[in-house]
């Protein structure tokens, strides 16, 4: 048949084009695209072990200023330290769940869960916590033994002593507990049913606490309750009795050393209508507890009025005394000096201005509900130590000695508590600021601009597009630059042009180890 081919013709029977037929010519022409890009990547270097990579917020292995190296991946999810370039890594982490810290003595610290769990590790000691649910504590002794104690909600409690004593108790069914809760010992059966408590030296024997117990101290008479008609407790320093709880209340306290009647605090309560106390010219009186009170001391002059109480609370020390002052008209105004503290509160719970007075300094702080902050601490000699600001949600500036971090924003409401910052900030900090007098640390979200100048080198990289390594060599000023993940990079020396660099995939191809000579001053952090 002479006709052109029809539709169920086969396609091995049709006509093939020729090599020169129009039909072929995508072929011809990836041919060469196919080859070019061979060639590149075979001329292109690969950025080695031992060199930086950019690629952030994927992945970056960059040089830290001050030495040592830092992986990132995921945006600042998952990071890696090295205290040196080459050597072991001292920190990792996966944000938000975990990281774990390494420190130069041995010791290590872990934390997950951030704020609640913990594992530290330090001089044989080794504490793991997740609050409020559980804790477990191990020591080893210099005499090998292991001293252990664990502790679980809703009440399991298993320990062992340097001697090899094992302390188990399943609460409430059953167990005995050692130094615990201000306890040298608690024993317990079916709880509330029996429990046996002892501390120092005092033995105590609940039965259905706290309906009924009895205790006894060698040289004090027996103490006793059946709550709530009356109880009797005996003491060193003090005997106190009750009669229909809470309604009638008794007291004889001694202060100090003293043993003279004449030094007795002594005090009464039908509770809440009236109380009253007394110690040689002090008196005290209560009516209507806690809103309306009254005390005094003429010899000494001091003297206190609370009405009605929270709003209105006033005392005064006198002028032989060391007692706190304090002026209340809440919730307008609040001043409070004594126990080595001056607070005011203007109003309460906006504004406050404090200072805290330690053995071996002072610390100023100002408060303004929620959004400034900020604490300075310094010596005995007025010398700073650290300082604290935030401006909620705007910025917050940490210093402490010769080291400072600055972040924006600062979205975290609290006061300064760097692990929740480290743990959970990388997730909206766009800019951050780490330095000291040697080095500085600066980055952007996800670590997409990079900075890091000491007295050696300056880097700065902007994520696969850009790079630049500024140093000294022989007196003279390097600066090498790499562009396009390092398929493009060139050195200057003083400003003229050196020469190209062998490319670096994916680059900037840097090297880990930075330079040892001072570049002076332009890098100087």
């Amino acid at each position: 048949m002479n006709g052109a081919p029809g539709r169920s013709q086969s396609r091995a029977s049709m006509p093939r084009p020729s090599h020169g037929s129009r039909c072929d010519s995508p072929r011809r022409a990836r041919a060469p695209f196919a080859a070019l890009t061979l060639a590149l990547c075979t001329a292109a270097g690969c950025a080695g072990p031992g060199t930086d990579r950019h690629l952030s917020p994927l992945v970056s292995d960059l040089s830290m200023a001050g030495g040592g190296r830092e992986v990132e991946a995921v945006a600042g999810v998952l990071r890696i330290r090295h205290p040196t370039h080459d050597g072991p890594w001292g920190d990792a982490a996966v944000r938000p769940l975990a990281s774990h810290e390494r420190y130069a003595d041995g010791g290590s610290l872990t934390r997950f869960l951030v704020p609640l769990g913990t594992q530290r590790e330090e001089r044989g000691e080794r504490v793991t916590q997740l609050l409020p649910l559980s804790r477990h504590s191990e020591r080893k002794l210099e005499s090998g033994q292991v001293e252990w104690r664990f502790f679980a909600l809703p009440g399991i409690f298993w320990s062992r002593d340097s001697t090899g004593g094992t302390w188990r108790a399943v609460f409430p069914l059953g167990g005995r507990i050692r130094d615990s809760f201000t306890y040298d010992s608690i024993t317990f059966v079916l709880w509330p049913l029996y429990m046996k408590t002892e501390r120092e030296g005092r033995v105590s024997h609940h039965f259905l606490w706290p309906l009924f117990v009895y205790s006894t101290k060698p040289g004090l008479p027996t103490s006793w309750r059946i709550w709530p008609f009356y109880g009797v407790t005996h003491s060193e320093f003090y005997t106190r009795r009750f009669w229909l709880w809470p309604l009638f209340h008794t007291q004889r306290n001694l202060h100090g050393n003293a043993r003279e009647a004449s030094d007795l605090e002594e005090r009464w309560s039908f509770w809440p209508l009236f109380s009253y106390g007394r110690r040689k010219s002090y008196r005290a009186v209560s009516v209507l507890w806690p809103f309306f009170g009254w005390s005094s001391d003429p010899q000494s002059g001091f003297w206190a009025w609370d009405g009605p109480w929270p709003l209105v609370r006033i005392q005064r020390p006198g002028s032989e005394t060391d007692v706190a002052t304090r002026t209340r008209f809440w919730p307008f105004y609040s001043h409070y000096r004594g126990d080595e503290l001056d607070s005011t509160w203007l109003p309460w719970p906006l504004v406050n201005v404090r200072t805290e007075t330690y053995r071996n300094g002072s610390r100023s702080s100002q408060f303004v509900l929620p959004f400034w902050q900020r604490w300075e601490k310094v010596d005995l000699e007025g010398e700073p130590l650290a300082s604290f600001s935030k401006l909620w949600p705007v910025y917050q500036v940490y210093r402490q000695g010769e080291t400072a971090r600055f972040a924006w924003p600062a979205f975290n409401p609290l006061w300064h508590t760097p692990e929740l910052d480290d743990h959970y900030a990388w997730i909206y900090e766009l800019y951050t600021r780490d330095w000291d007098a040697t080095r500085v640390r600066e980055r952007s979200w996800g670590g997409l601009w990079r900075r890091e100048r000491d007295a050696g080198e300056r880097r700065t990289y902007l994520s696969g597009l850009w790079a630049r390594r500024v140093y000294a060599r022989d007196g003279a000023r390097i600066s090498e630059t790499s562009l396009l993940l390092g398929l493009l990079r060139w050195r200057s020396r003083d400003g003229r042009f050196e020469g190209l660099l062998p490319p670096a995939l994916p680059g900037p191809g840097f090297p880990h180890q930075r330079s040892r000579e001072l570049l002076e001053p332009e890098a100087q952090p």
